[in-house]
């Protein structure tokens, strides 16, 4: 190998090494950059979620429900008050007769209450419907509240994971050395004041390897 050419090698290495290091730190930016966007992907799908549910939690809404629990808590008011309601109604003496129209009468006054909790339950039933569903809103709204928060935390977390990216500084070290000695080389195996060149004053003849081996067995010793 002629000693023109070591100096080009060691360019050549240091240009391998400055390119490899490129090609890594970007390869590393860019899994990064895809990380965070499939975070970011992942948190959107749990917020799409929780709107998915809550819309067709919304779709299948019906005053149904409502007025069926509310004639329910009605029913249970009578049931324990039943006494009380029918209070003097159902007295122990008097005539048979007597004592018949006064039960007819606390039942039909008990078959009123309950027509009067029918109607109670239907009239309620809207409300409560609309106070359900704004429940169900406002958790909705917390709820993404939480995941948009939780989105900018991990923004925040994902940018730092790319600026903390850097190039590897042991690499451009030993490109810079072979750059360094490339060009020190180079510089040297041109002409000195004398007309000689470094390699013929090494003790080679400037063409062949004597001269650069003779340099390599001094730094050697």
């Amino acid at each position: 190998m002629g000693q023109a050419a070591v100096p080009l090698i060691m360019m050549a290495l240091a240009a391998g090494g400055e390119y490899y290091n490129t090609e890594k730190t970007a390869s590393r930016q860019d899994q990064a950059a895809a990380d965070a966007i499939r975070n970011q992907g992942n948190i959107q799908k749990e917020g799409d979620a929780k709107v998915s549910d809550t819309v067709a939690k919304l779709a299948d809404s019906t005053a149904a429900a409502a007025k069926e629990q509310r004639l329910t808590d009605y029913l249970q008011v009578l049931r324990r008050n039943k006494d009380t309601t029918t209070a003097g109604l159902t007295p122990t003496i008097g005539s048979d007769a007597f004592r018949a129209d006064a039960n007819a009468a606390a039942g039909d006054a008990q078959n009123y209450a309950q027509q009067t909790a029918g109607l109670m339950a239907r009239m309620d039933a809207p409300g409560i419907q609309r106070q359900q569903e704004g429940f169900d809103y406002g958790r909705l709204g917390t709820d993404l509240g939480l995941i948009g928060r939780e989105s900018q935390g991990q923004a925040f977390l994902d940018q730092l994971r790319q600026r903390g990216i850097r190039r590897n500084a042991k690499i451009d070290l030993a490109s810079g050395l072979l750059m360094a000695g490339a060009g020190a080389m180079g510089g040297a195996g041109g002409t000195g004041a004398n007309g000689t060149s470094y390699y013929s004053r090494m003790g080679g003849n400037g063409a062949g390897d004597g001269g650069f081996g003779m340099m390599l067995g001094n730094y050697g010793h």
